[in-house]
């Protein structure tokens, strides 16, 4: 592996380190691509076929990708019976409620807006797992990142995003996807820390970062339906009907999040466990022939491997939420990326040597990033831990063609994939009861013994990380799953 040479850091879901060059393909020699961010809706994209309520059982999944095959390893979890749990309802004003409200209408006040979003905003590159996914009920609205720190959600558009379009993309002639519309939230004193450049498309709360909807029984799973009140009909409607007659439309008032519970044969999963090796690595003594596996488990014992992991995690850099999060706990999930932190610092700081954690992250969003995007590449860099579907050979990571012979470099794909990249992991942490947290912990003898995570901030590599305990010592990861009710 490759030391890293910065710190990962950033203040977006998707930590990105400093842009370079990597093998740039010829045609983005021009930093002028930037200008062609503008959303567009292309002529293929198809609006997204509504499924039917998850509240009455119907299959259901978060990944809107056209022409990459959901991987069949993985498919009972991507298609599991729903079970509606709560809402979360703001209150769009200076000083509204942000409310857990049962489904039998009980309400318990968790917040409050200190300052109103009256735009949304459109995402960048860094964000450019906002195309990935669409709500759990089929609709185009809804929480695209849940975190400690920020709620991000896509309000607008409805169509599906393509990447086979990219193939032989030339942006002197061709027009991206669109661009996602999003609205963020965001932790208390994070009104302070913006010295009153307030953003329009943030709604500042009250509520502390790693607590709440950012932490707490009441935080809520990635591809959570996003809704909102529309006084004229006197109900509830998809987010996407508000902006449907204007995409630059001010938020509306009244908003309302609904987590469910996913259920795969009368059961919810109980952790994921990531085998910390790719065929080739030698971990604790051993050298492997073979990736190592990403496996889902359920309490009775059964246990099923999903996909492979083609690049291990050895290091820990600085990740931007990270501070907010204890150690051992999520920091983030989302389409392209889930983050956990190593930092024992909980609270807002300005100083980043507080922060510390790693990512998991699916193989083609690493490559499309780095090789079509020209960003700060993931791979040899030992904070980033790499998904991809049963089989994948690791080498292909090192070609940048992102298209092979007609389909995704690594087919199936697995951006927006439950259940690593949505759908279950919430930032629910409670120190004092693990049991009822999702939290990682780690194992350095392939399985037999489990340890709670090391307290590791800053950034460490093999290069300046020996103890036992460093991450390069991991052999697997296991990460613990809760389905809270609130509040």
């Amino acid at each position: 592996m490759v030391p890293a040479r910065r710190a990962a850091r950033s203040d977006t879901p998707h930590a990105t380190t400093a842009r370079r060059r990597r093998t740039a393909r010829p045609w983005w020699a021009s930093i002028a691509m930037i200008a062609l961010l503008v959303p567009a809706t292309t002529a293929n994209a198809a609006p997204l076929a509504k499924s039917p309520s998850p509240d009455g059982g119907a299959p259901s999944g978060i990944t809107n990708m056209a022409g990459a095959p959901m991987p069949p390893h993985a498919m009972p979890e991507n298609r599991p019976r729903l079970i509606a749990q709560f809402h979360v309802e703001i209150d769009n004003v200076t000083g509204g409620a942000i409310e857990h409200v049962t489904l039998d209408g009980r309400r318990t006040v968790l917040g409050h807006v200190q300052r109103p979003a009256t735009s949304t905003v459109k995402a960048n590159d860094g964000f450019w797992a906002s195309k990935y996914s669409r709500a759990v009920d089929g609709t185009a609205g809804h929480l695209l990142a849940t975190s400690v720190y920020v709620l991000r959600s896509k309000v607008w558009p409805e169509e599906s995003y393509d990447p086979l379009r990219y193939e032989n993309f030339d942006p002197a002639t061709g027009e991206r996807d669109w661009t996602t519309s999003l609205l963020n939230i965001r932790p208390d004193r994070y009104i302070g820390a913006d010295h009153g450049k307030w953003l329009a498309d943030t709604i500042y709360t009250d509520i502390p970062g790693g607590s709440g909807i950012f932490g707490g029984k009441s935080s809520l799973p990635t591809g959570s339906p996003l809704t909102y009140f529309d006084e004229a009909k006197q109900s509830w409607l998809p987010i996407a009907d508000h902006f449907r007659g204007d995409p630059d439309a001010a938020p509306p008032r009244r908003l309302r999040f609904t987590a469910h519970r996913p259920v795969v044969r009368n059961s919810s999963p109980t952790y994921i466990e990531f085998e910390n090796w790719a065929a080739g690595d030698t971990v604790a003594g051993r050298t492997h022939s073979r990736n190592g596996g990403i496996y889902v488990g359920y309490a009775r014992g059964h246990k099923r491997r999903i996909a492979d992991v083609v690049q291990r995690v050895e290091g820990i850099g600085r990740f931007g939420g990270t501070e907010f999060a204890h150690v051992g706990q999520m920091d983030t999930n989302h389409p392209g990326a889930l983050t956990f932190s190593t930092s024992p610092y909980v609270g807002f700081s300005w100083d980043e040597n507080v922060r510390g954690g790693f990512q998991i992250v699916p193989a083609n969003h690493v490559k499309f990033l780095s090789n079509d995007l020209g960003q700060n590449s993931f791979i040899d860099r030992p904070q980033w831990l790499i998904v991809g579907p049963i089989g994948s050979d690791p080498k292909r990571l090192n070609d940048d063609r992102y298209i092979i012979d007609g389909k995704p470099s690594f087919s199936p794909g697995w951006e927006a994939v439950a259940p690593v990249f949505g759908m279950y992991a919430r930032t629910t942490f409670d120190p004092d009861n693990l049991a009822e947290s999702t939290y990682f912990e780690v194992s350095y003898d392939h399985g037999e013994t489990w340890q709670q995570s090391p307290q590791l901030v800053g950034v460490h590599d093999p290069s300046n990380c020996q103890a036992q305990t460093c991450p390069q010592n991991w052999t697997n990861i296991r990460v613990h799953l809760v389905y809270p009710d609130g509040p």
